[in-house]
């Protein structure tokens, strides 16, 4: 397997294209076409880590956090300069899976709820997802060839359901024209014929490809084809809930006993106890109100800044910060993940990157 493979499997299990705009992700540093002797997951990438990778003659490195952002303005012996040289000087590929990790139903902030022994978990904030519908006619006998050229394309796919068609008969008439050269019929004579209409969503980004599909495929000179517009939740989105039965006190406890790390802060903005709770991994005040309005009873998340805590009190809102590192739980995770798809050496990092460790 070369890395350029294992970019396709990474992207199966989280999307590249579900990265927010901004972010990094993808392959930052390395080569398309080396092979993979193995892979690391970590949540940060340091001059350690690549250590850990050679130790274990890994080439592959898959962390959350991408190293490489715009404030990255020259590559020198110092900072993170000094991490990408290393990689290079060692040819140790570099991967980022962050924000697309981020919102996956089984990403890093149920890979948290599940290190904390519930599985049992459900996305807290869906996103809308845009797709186009396809609706096209087609001659009865061409249909099932038509279905499985466009099922090659990605039409159809509805979450863990692939090859996704609804069709019916119907009637449908043409003249072709003097300079037309009709895959059934004759010039100038009106023709009528039995299709069915076929249709199948795809996604919005893919509308060329989709379209290429359809015209290599169908047997008509003119294919007859509409493409509407549509959105629907997803079954994709960031952050999870999940069922609890304790106070806020115990829940405390909880996370530092199953995580091994110590809970930075904590806001106590009301007595009751607990029965759902919200984790966003990272940097999760900036959703503060979608948590609280899904019903959670306390906000699990890093970062939590002074003021934003107060406000929090004042509105009667638990918040548990976590810390940032939180999130280190992914490396397990994600190689877990990886594990089921591919036969390669996998390993989840044994370095700490925590910076306030």
């Amino acid at each position: 397997m070369d890395v350029k493979e294992l970019i396709g499997i990474l992207d199966r299990i989280a999307p590249f294209k579900d990265s927010e705009d901004w972010d990094n992700t993808g392959l930052l540093v390395g080569d398309l076409n080396h092979e993979v002797t193995g892979v690391l997951t970590t949540l940060d990438c340091g001059l350690e880590t690549v250590d850990e990778a050679l130790d274990n003659d890994i080439n592959v490195i898959v962390a959350h956090h991408p190293i490489i952002f715009p404030n990255v303005s020259k590559v020198t012996e110092s900072g993170v300069g000094s991490i990408i040289r290393k990689l290079i000087k060692y040819d140790i590929n570099l991967i980022a899976m962050h924000t697309n990790l981020d919102h996956q139903p089984k990403g890093v902030s149920h890979m948290i709820a599940e290190q904390l022994g519930f599985k049992d978990t459900e996305i807290l904030i869906k996103h809308q997802t845009f797709y186009k519908k396809l609706r096209i006619n087609i001659p009865a006998e061409d249909r099932e060839q038509l279905k499985q050229d466009l099922s090659k394309a990605g039409v159809g796919e509805q979450g863990d359901y692939s090859e996704c068609f609804f069709e019916y008969p119907v009637k449908g008439q043409f003249r072709p024209g003097d300079e037309s050269d009709p895959h059934i019929g004759s010039r100038g004579a009106l023709e009528h014929v039995d299709e069915y209409i076929v249709e199948a969503i795809f996604e919005a980004a893919h509308e060329q490809e989709t379209v290429d599909a359809l015209i290599a495929s169908h047997p008509y000179e003119e294919p007859a084809y509409d493409i509407l517009s549509i959105n629907k939740p997803s079954d994709k989105g960031l952050g999870v809930l999940f069922e609890y039965d304790g106070s806020l006190d115990t829940l405390v406890s909880l996370i530092e006993e199953k995580s091994g790390l110590p809970v930075v802060n904590v806001v106590k903005g009301s007595d009751k106890g607990i029965n759902k709770v919200a984790v966003i991994g990272g940097s999760g005040m900036g959703h503060i109100n979608q948590a609280f309005a899904a019903g959670a009873d306390v906000l699990l998340t890093g970062d939590v800044k002074y003021h934003e805590a107060y406000d929090a009190k004042l509105a009667g809102r638990n918040i548990i910060d976590t810390g940032h590192y939180m999130e280190i739980v992914m490396a397990e995770g994600l190689k877990n993940l990886i594990e089921n798809e591919i036969d390669v050496k996998i390993r989840a990092t044994k370095i700490s990157t925590n910076p306030f460790a």
